[in-house]
């Protein structure tokens, strides 16, 4: 595989687009906010936050290098540690101290052992070593308080019968995985070469990181990965979500979950997280990461309060929440349960509300009521994002992002078929990259397309309620135009009382009636064709298609 290749934004043709030097300061504002809501509505910024803030609950059961991922655990019994002992500072965090050492389990050791051994605790060994068991493994490499050289030797009496890295069983081989294990590849001691996957190179590919960090905690996790592939040839916008709990190789660490990659590239240094998560991306899953944003949840629920508030069409009903499908009005802290909430959903649903977020987050920022608060909005923002993106970058980003359609706006996600339910040996449960099936769904999705050859381009759809459920038709049209469509909410019909929805169709392509049908849940039974047998609804403002929403009518189509 080629390395990645850094091209920059600013370099990319955007027909249209000014010269910098004729934009004004309201405009440079308007760019960067643009880029900033972006990764506001495509990012998972709402987990639950991490008690007590230690590295070990934020990340779980940490895992060694690739080399020394160790075998099924089998418990060992636990030996009293030396009262006597002094017992040293504590030390920080999955951060090893300058005096101590790597050290080689042997047969019979124990956290309990070791630590009289070397004079400390199983608290300062469970600490520096990102353990949240006490169970080791026999040839697993732990940082003790020793010098190097002590440690080295120690480890020389590892006895050769002892199974060597490369002989041990892959992680969790005894476990049982879920259904459809062949399709998945189990991890094994050496990482895997890079993932081959044929992405052409006209994209720039920009990682959102959306991170649950707390000031003054000491770990978090990036609960959000989303990749923003911008195709300024055809000037269209591919957002793919990367499940947070995918099992990876990070580059560097070892094997871990993809949501860690952040927190192990800051403790090895500080501000190289983000490019440790680049690095990791290419490797899995063969995406060339140019750029990055990474942005806190505080942020998300600012920007929403200062924008007023956003209308989010809820589609399926959230119990907890008590809310009902339809449209509401939600401010940032409502925005922000309705993107989190995972009480009657799961993580996928939850990714699905988010995009209903985005949504409307980029239909309110498009508004012209907001373009005399912009310069409000990003200082509010100033203090909540971190990029390596330059104002020049931003702002043709923020050219190609003000002419996009709904239609050019294309989302994925790594989904349930994509993955496999795996359990580590450490009781850990992620998720395993089923490799054919992620190759074919990013070459598929990351072959270029003409927007205006998709089916539902340039095609008009008006959508009566002729139901008593309540903004059906908003609810409708919102589902339409983002998956293409120049769909129109139109009110009530003739009467609320249809049984059946009914898709009229004035303009013969029958094709894209079964693609409406198939948006909506609707049974193609109820297309009928009027063309050239029926006049329009409005000649003065004439329809492809017309949609008339009745009793069966059902928005939750998760």
């Amino acid at each position: 595989m080629k390395p990645t290749e850094i091209r920059p934004i600013d370099k990319l043709k955007i027909s249209g687009a000014p010269r910098p030097d004729r934009l004004t300061p309201l405009l440079i504002a308007a760019a960067v906010l643009l880029v900033i809501i972006l990764v506001l509505l495509s990012s998972d910024l709402w987990l639950r936050p991490v008690s007590g803030g230690g590295v070990v609950q934020a990340v779980g059961p940490a895992q060694s290098a690739p080399t020394s991922i160790p075998p099924t655990a089998t418990p060992n019994a636990p030996v009293a540690a030396n009262e006597g002992s002094p017992v040293p500072a504590t030390p920080p965090p999955c951060v090893p101290p300058s005096d101590w050492g790597l050290y080689a389990v042997q047969q019979g050791n124990t956290l309990y052992s070791l630590a009289q051994r070397y004079n400390t605790d199983v608290e300062a060994l469970m600490r520096v070593n990102c353990l949240n068991t006490t169970t080791i493994f026999v040839g697993q490499r732990l940082y003790v308080p020793a010098p190097p050289a002590v440690v080295q030797a120690a480890s020389a009496e590892l006895s050769d019968d002892s199974p060597a890295p490369g002989s041990m069983s892959p992680p969790g081989a005894s476990a049982t995985p879920a259904a459809g294990a062949a399709a998945a590849a189990i991890p094994t001691l050496t990482p895997m070469p890079a993932f081959p996957v044929n992405i052409p190179d006209r994209y720039t590919n920009i990682v959102l990181l959306g991170s649950d960090r707390r000031p003054g905690a000491a770990a978090w996790r990036t609960d959000s990965i989303i990749v923003v592939s911008v195709d300024s040839t055809n000037s269209m916008v591919r957002l793919l979500s990367i499940p947070r709990d995918l099992w990876v190789y990070i580059p560097g660490h070892g094997y871990n979950r993809i949501n860690t990659a952040d927190l192990w590239g800051e403790l090895a240094k500080r501000g190289s997280g983000p490019e440790r998560v680049k690095k990791t991306i290419h490797h899995n899953l063969g995406i060339p990461i140019h750029y990055y944003v990474r942005i806190d949840f505080e942020g998300f629920v600012k920007i929403i309060n200062a924008i007023g508030g956003i209308d989010v069409d809820v589609d399926c009903a959230l119990p907890d929440m008590k809310l009902t499908s339809g449209m509401h009005h939600m401010d940032g802290k409502m925005a922000l349960r309705y993107s989190r909430s995972r009480y009657s959903t799961n993580d996928f649903d939850r990714g699905r509300r988010q995009r209903k977020v985005l949504m409307a987050l980029w239909d309110q920022t498009l508004t012209l009521n907001i373009i005399p608060r912009l310069p409000e909005l990003w200082w509010t923002l100033a203090n909540s994002f971190q990029t390596d993106l330059s104002l020049d970058q931003v702002i043709n980003l923020a050219y190609v992002g003000a002419q996009l359609e709904p239609q050019d706006i294309l989302s994925r996600a790594i989904g349930a078929s994509h993955v496999q339910g795996w359990m580590t040996p450490q009781g850990a449960s992620v998720l395993l990259p089923r490799q054919d099936k992620v190759r074919t769904l990013l070459e598929n999705y990351y072959t270029p397309v003409d927007p205006r050859k998709l089916a539902g381009a340039n095609k008009a759809v008006q959508i009566l309620n002729g139901s008593q459920r309540r903004d059906a038709d908003q609810l409708a049209a919102s589902n339409l135009k983002w998956a293409g469509y120049k769909a129109k909410a139109a009110g009530v019909a003739d009467h609320q009382s249809y049984s059946q929805t009914q898709i009229l169709v004035y303009s013969g392509n029958l094709d894209v009636a079964r693609e409406i049908a198939r948006e909506l849940g609707v049974p193609a039974a109820n297309i009928q064709d009027l063309t050239g047998t029926a006049e329009q609804p409005d000649p003065a403002k004439p329809v492809d298609f017309q949609v008339i929403l009745g009793r069966d009518y059902n928005p939750c189509q998760r």
